[in-house]
Order: C-alpha cells, then sequence, then structure tokens
C-alpha cells in the first residue's frame, strides 16, 4: 500500500513536517502597473512553492485592467474580491463581481478591465508558478510622496517585447478589445 493508503505511524514526517506557510495580509512585494493604475502585491512566487503556484493582489483603477494576451507556459485564474470587471476570454466577454473565480488555461487570449466607478480587487494565480517574475521585474516599486510613474505607452509595450517572449506572453489587443 501507498502512504495514502493507510494511515501512517506517528512517527512518520507527514505528521510532523512543518512545510506551509502563511503570508500575512501586508506581506509582499508591492509593484505598480501601468502608471499605477494597477497596484499589484506579489504575495506568493514560485520560488515559495517549489514552482507550483504564485498568488498576486492586483487592486485596479476604474477603467483599467489588462491588455488582452495569452499565456504559453501558465494557466491563471482570478478571484474577484471587489468590484466588478468584463472579462475577455478568447473571442468572448463576461462579467464577474466579488466572490467570481475565473478560470483562464493557458494558450487562452484573455484579459480583465474594471468596469466600476472605484478601485476594485482581485487576486491572480498562476500554475505553475512564473508569470509573477514578470511583474517583479518591471512593476514600478511605489515613490514614498506617492508620485505615480507614467502610464504605459504603445512604446514602453514594445519595449517590453523581448521580456513578454521570455515568459511565454503574447499580447493580443485588436486595439477594440472593450467595445
Amino acid at each position: 500500500m501507498g502512504p495514502f493508503n493507510s494511515r501512517p505511524d506517528r512517527s512518520d514526517p507527514i505528521w510532523t513536517a512543518a512545510n506551509g506557510f502563511v503570508v500575512r495580509d501586508t506581506e509582499g512585494a508591492v509593484k505598480l502597473i501601468n502608471g499605477g493604475q494597477e497596484i499589484m502585491r506579489v504575495k506568493v512566487t514560485g520560488s515559495q512553492t517549489d514552482g507550483r503556484l504564485s498568488l498576486m493582489e492586483g487592486r485596479i483603477a476604474p477603467g483599467f485592467g489588462n491588455l488582452p494576451h495569452a499565456h504559453g507556459a501558465e494557466d491563471e485564474a482570478f478571484y474577484v474580491v471587489s468590484g466588478e470587471f468584463r472579462f475577455i476570454n478568447g473571442d468572448r466577454s463576461f462579467i464577474a463581481g466579488p466572490g467570481d473565480f475565473v478560470y483562464i488555461p493557458r494558450g487562452t487570449r484573455h484579459g480583465f478591465k474594471n468596469l466600476g466607478t472605484e478601485e476594485a480587487k482581485l487576486l491572480v494565480f498562476y500554475t505553475p508558478a512564473g508569470a509573477e517574475q514578470f511583474f517583479l521585474q518591471h512593476g514600478e516599486d511605489p515613490d514614498p510622496s506617492g508620485k505615480l510613474p507614467p502610464v504605459w505607452t504603445a512604446e514602453k509595450f514594445a519595449a517590453l517585447g523581448e521580456s513578454l517572449d521570455a515568459h511565454q506572453m503574447i499580447l493580443l489587443s485588436d486595439g477594440d478589445d472593450w467595445a
């Protein structure tokens, strides 16, 4: 029998190995994306989970979100904490609100936009981990004075091309994504 077919003896490490961890509410690197219109707190990285999972908490300004894109290496999932988002899923879209969970498998065009008039919050999961590194590398650190960096332009996205390739991400915006 395997280890999960019968109850192990109390001397088995399954009883004592404390391999889990906790990340407190205010822990995790904060990165400003798109001029601070998306504030991402990287809560869990692949280095913490042996590459299995990463998690970010996003606070998204009204009218903002990410450009439609696809991942070649990770599945992505979202849990809407507050607000209302329009999600793109392939050539379709739908609205998701508090308590809704959205799953997007790798190789699927997707994106989201905050439809409300107030900041909205969602959790972003990647499995396996890896895409969180893009945010850690290219997001800006908050300025202690509160000054926001500039909103990302087409030139900024073009300059990210090599890094997007390295992370197996491709932008798939047609300029009329949210019409």
